[in-house]
């Protein structure tokens, strides 16, 4: 019976040190923030074309895919990147009152064309789409993978010296001695996203006169924060 009261008396006094270590320790979160300018735009052309036969609606969205390469070669802007994807052909229905009826078909694509200049290379693109090709576009502006992985390095190291900095003001306004880390939770909370800082839906149309437009990108915020546990000793 004692030897039994001896280890549960041992138990307790373990877990009231073990509870004591536990309330020695501060758990803050640290924050950064960045206000950054995109280095890249993006615009995407979207291309539909409608025939009663499967190639003639093929044939007519390669016409204007065409089309969209010659306006990029005329600007003379060298420096971006032209991808196809979403490429779909189906059946043009249509419903009217209820019923549906076939109508040939509808073929659709869209163009990315990832500009790595927002100034003036940018400027020449959007006016060469503008006089040269008849279908609309999206633009948006963005970071590059680069300058993405630049500003996520600066932003995790202030959001540890913001940690650190609200445990030693803690700690020195309650008077505990000196900190230590003891844990450190990072989770990539990064804030990276949307890439998009302004979307404009812009109508292109050959026999639409435009003076050149203004294109300024916006800043967009970026964040991140992790959370470090620091312990304590008076």
């Amino acid at each position: 019976m004692k030897k039994l009261l001896a280890i549960v008396c041992l138990f307790m006094g373990i877990h009231m040190i073990s509870m004591a270590q536990d309330t020695s320790k501060i758990s803050v979160d640290g924050k950064s923030e960045i206000k950054v300018l995109p280095d890249e735009a993006l615009i995407r052309v979207s291309l539909i074309m409608k025939a009663m036969k499967t190639a003639a609606a093929t044939e007519g969205l390669n016409k204007k895919a065409a089309e969209v390469t010659k306006a990029l070669k005329k600007s003379g802007v060298k420096n971006y990147e032209l991808k196809a994807d979403n490429y779909f052909v189906n059946v043009n229905r249509v419903y009217t009152k209820g019923t549906s009826k076939d109508s040939g078909y509808v073929a659709s694509q869209t163009l990315r064309v990832l500009v790595k200049d927002t100034g003036e290379d940018l400027v020449k693109i959007v006016e060469a789409l503008h006089n040269n090709v008849d279908m609309g576009f999206q633009l948006e502006f963005q970071l590059s993978d680069n300058k993405r992985k630049e500003y996520e390095t600066e932003l995790l190291q202030l959001a540890i010296k913001d940690a650190k900095s609200k445990a030693e003001l803690i700690a020195n306004s309650l008077e505990l001695g000196t900190i230590a880390v003891h844990q450190v939770i990072y989770g990539d909370g990064g804030s990276y996203q949307p890439k998009m800082y302004r979307s404009e839906a812009m109508m292109l149309s050959a026999d639409n006169q435009r003076t050149a437009p203004t294109i300024q990108p916006d800043e967009q915020t970026l964040s991140d924060q992790v959370k470090v546990v620091f312990t304590f000793g008076r």
